[in-house]
């Protein structure tokens, strides 16, 4: 029994580890009360500022995604309306992910009303991260260049997209195809229409590209 009485006595006396930590925080709160109510104030307004900032940009994102959404309803519908959506989107979204994208769309814009020089401006200046969107922009490069008769400079871009393994379509085929007759290069357009008929068999531009390769090897054999 005088042992039991002992042992309780120490328990009492001595504390375990994690009793002794908790003294010693409670200890510490109450000389620090005030530097902890401070901080506790700070981490209160930073978590009040992240999630208004966080609300805030997905707010600007959701805008900027209806915006963009208007701007290429407008430009398929060929609406007067277009540029200026597209005008907005640049000034009031430029550093949001859609600018690069609303970029493109005023590159296409002034392509489709013919303004070239323009176009192609925007094309090189308009710097993405996304390889699809720069492979379209190579495209529509390589579009002006044939449209100003430009023909080697619109074999380089195409060329190189081949070789770079980009984003390739039937579009790709024809206009290196067309820019290789416009050259002189009749050899090389038959290769690519052939190449074209082989690869993308169910293209519904397979029946023109064939009529074209039998022309030319017509007239490669006179």
């Amino acid at each position: 029994m005088e042992k039991g009485k002992i042992s309780v006595r120490r328990e009492l006396r001595e504390p375990d580890a994690f009793m002794k930590t908790t003294y010693k925080v409670l200890d510490y709160a109450r000389a620090h009360r005030k530097m902890l109510t401070a901080v506790a104030i700070l981490l209160a307004a930073v978590l009040i500022t992240s999630i208004g900032v966080y609300q805030y940009t997905s707010n600007r994102k959701e805008k900027a995604e209806r915006a963009l959404n208007q701007a290429l309803l407008a430009l398929e519908q060929q609406s007067a309306e277009t540029g200026k959506l597209l005008e907005k989107i640049d000034k009031e979204y430029r550093n949001t992910a859609i600018a690069p994208v609303a970029r493109y769309l005023t590159a296409n814009y002034k392509f489709r009303a013919g303004q070239l020089a323009e176009a192609a401006n925007i094309y090189r200046e308009n710097r993405v991260d996304d390889r699809y969107l720069e492979d379209i922009q190579r495209m529509g490069l390589a579009a002006i260049d044939f449209q100003e008769k430009k023909f080697d400079e619109a074999i380089a871009i195409l060329e190189k997209m081949q070789t770079d393994q980009s984003f390739i379509t039937e579009d790709t085929y024809i206009l290196l195809a067309l820019s290789y007759e416009k050259s002189e290069k009749p050899e090389k357009a038959v290769a690519t229409y052939e190449n074209m008929i082989q690869l993308l068999p169910n293209s519904f531009l397979r029946p023109w590209a064939e009529e074209r390769l039998i022309s030319l090897k017509n007239q490669l054999k006179s």
